[in-house]
């Protein structure tokens, strides 16, 4: 059938019909004389993608969908996730995600009127060539993908998926996740990415510092993923890292790779075949370019501990005086560099996410702070010195490029306090018995009145502890019989969340910055929170106009391994103001 019959049958203007072609979603043959020729399934699929882009669906999530990167059940959840985090709650798209999850039949033609979401409009945006990177960022709870033009500076598409790797162990301080499951969804949306953007020139990868995994001699993981909030390292009395900080002089956090591999060795738990540690992402790389042995990033090597700064090497004497075994560790360089090829593209060495989320937020490093939350926070300052950033525990120097560091401080809670806050306030909402639903959408309408009024709490949001003592507890002070009320608890722990951070600032010799930028979902969902920074910091607030911002910066070391320059690339960087 022509593109008219198609048209009458869907209910989908032409445009919009050739957008969805243009976008992948559709593949029409043509005839001899070079006209598309729609078949049922062509339709079907149509239909399909009509209702999804109903209900809100992106056509991002769409893409994967239909590649079998995500399930139909994950794309539809995730759906009903930001629908009920939005401000303005659109119910009539939580019901149609409903309808679809009860196994409605996809036609519904009773809900369809005309394009979805003003799809034909962005049509011409499809026309012009792009010179594509891929950055990739294996967050803890989600993986991000971003696909750069470096001809613009900016996302031809942007990506996101579940982590979904967890290993429950009910052990409340272990915590695993299954590095070949976060391999295997990898891979799918990375060969959908391909499929989808043809000519893409490198890919970048990022994601979670600290956290290690046990290879064998042939690359492959004999491990799972200890990640960057496993606490084995503190436990005990002397804890394995006071044990470290005595026999070698460096501070160690519980959860730094070392640590855990420290820890591990105490305990007799280090797998038999392991020859070597990495990162995750370092373990990607290997899976993608066919490595057997990891070729590390100082950002991430660093990020493992016993590591001389000034030098950029591990300190192979202080793990010779834990007893480890410094083949253990993997070949370092400092370097944006190449670590191989998958499908005759480009990878490069993986980079830590703290340095990646800076190089693809930051326009001007030399006059600006940049704080990022996610599951935790960090806030960081470039510095052209590998000097002391501070006493706290917290506040490190950290590798970033060739002859230029980052003074940086973490919050292990982070976005997460506000997480467990919202966790409180749903579980009373059960209580009352009430339908049980997400909360953000009621408190940050809270934080705003708490804001407003003025006498909100002073909560320290340290609830899972610190970098130098995960014993440590939140508290909460100021409390007065006329400010024990929500709005003032919720606005007093996005004070917590922004203090904290500030008090790390504060140390840092490098503090001259007169901008505050921020990145990550937590404070990009949060217009309290990102207020509650520019009050306590006393700087304007922007946030970079592009979502994803480690994925981001991935995708520019990749360029910049290729031959790309930095400079012109964080040129392109726009912000809006917060």
């Amino acid at each position: 059938m022509r593109i008219r019959d198609v048209e009458l049958l869907t209910g989908l203007s032409r445009k919009t019909i050739r957008f969805y072609e243009a976008k992948g979603l559709l593949c029409v043959d043509r005839s001899d004389n070079s006209y598309r020729e729609y078949d049922e399934s062509d339709v079907e699929r149509l239909k399909r993608i009509a209702v999804l882009r109903q209900a809100g669906v992106s056509l991002a999530d769409i893409q994967l969908w239909q590649d079998n990167v995500i399930s139909t059940s994950e794309m539809l959840n995730k759906r009903l996730s930001e629908l009920r985090n939005e401000a303005d709650i659109a119910m009539d798209q939580v019901k149609l995600c409903s309808r679809l999850l009860g196994g409605e039949l996809w036609d519904l033609s009773e809900i369809l009127s005309g394009d979805p979401a003003g799809d034909a409009e962005n049509e011409e945006q499809t026309a012009a060539p792009i010179t594509p990177f891929i950055g990739i960022d294996i967050g803890t709870t989600t993986i991000s993908a971003v696909v750069l033009d470096v001809n613009t500076g900016m996302p031809a598409g942007v990506y996101t998926i579940a982590n979904g790797s967890d290993i429950p162990t009910g052990r409340v301080w272990e915590k695993l996740q299954d590095a070949d499951r976060i391999r295997s969804r990898i891979g799918r949306l990375l060969d959908s990415l391909l499929g989808r953007y043809p000519g893409v020139k490198a890919i970048g990868i990022t994601g979670q510092m600290h956290g290690i995994l046990y290879i064998d001699g042939e690359g492959r993981a004999v491990s799972p993923l200890y990640t960057w909030q496993d606490q084995r390292a503190g436990l005990g009395s002397p804890s394995p890292c006071q044990r470290m900080e005595e026999l070698t002089g460096y501070r160690v956090s519980p959860g730094y790779g070392l640590a855990t591999h420290y820890a591990n060795t105490l305990a007799g738990t280090v797998p038999e075949n392991a020859v070597m540690l990495c990162t995750v992402m370092d373990y990607l790389v290997m899976e993608l370019t066919g490595r057997k042995k990891p070729l590390m990033h100082s950002s991430n090597a660093a990020s493992l501990g016993l590591y001389r700064i000034c030098d950029n090497v591990f300190d192979r004497d202080a793990v010779l005086r834990c007893g480890l075994d410094p083949d253990f560790l993997p070949d370092v360089t400092e370097k944006c560099e190449i670590a191989g090829y998958y499908r005759g593209i480009a990878v490069s060495a993986a980079i830590g996410d703290n340095q990646a989320s800076f190089m693809g937020s930051v326009k001007d490093p030399e006059h600006s702070v940049l704080a990022n939350f996610g599951t935790g926070s960090q806030i960081s300052v470039m510095s052209g010195s590998p000097g002391p950033a501070g006493d706290d525990p917290a506040m490190e120097i950290r590798p970033y490029l060739e002859n230029c560091w980052l003074a940086s401080g973490s919050a292990l809670c982070g976005g997460r306090a506000y997480a467990l806050m919202e966790r409180f306030f749903r579980s009373y909402v059960k209580a009352c018995g009430m339908p049980e639903r997400e909360q953000y959408e009621v408190m940050n309408r809270l934080a705003e009145e708490g804001l407003e009024k003025g006498d909100f709490l002073k909560v320290r949001t340290s609830f899972c502890g610190t970098r130098g003592d995960p014993g440590v507890r939140g508290a909460v002070d100021g409390i007065s019989e006329d400010n024990l009320t929500p709005e003032a608890m919720i606005a007093g722990t996005l004070w917590g969340m922004a203090d904290e951070l500030y008090g790390m600032y504060l140390q840092m010799s490098h503090n001259s910055a007169d901008t505050l930028i921020i990145s990550g979902n937590a404070v990009r969902k949060n217009p309290a929170l990102r207020r509650m920074l520019s009050h306590v910091f006393g700087m304007e607030v922007y946030l970079p106009a592009h979502m994803e911002e480690a994925a981001f910066g991935a995708a520019m070391f990749a360029a910049a391994a290729s031959g790309w320059g930095l400079k012109e690339l964080a040129a392109c960087i726009t912000y809006t103001k917060a």
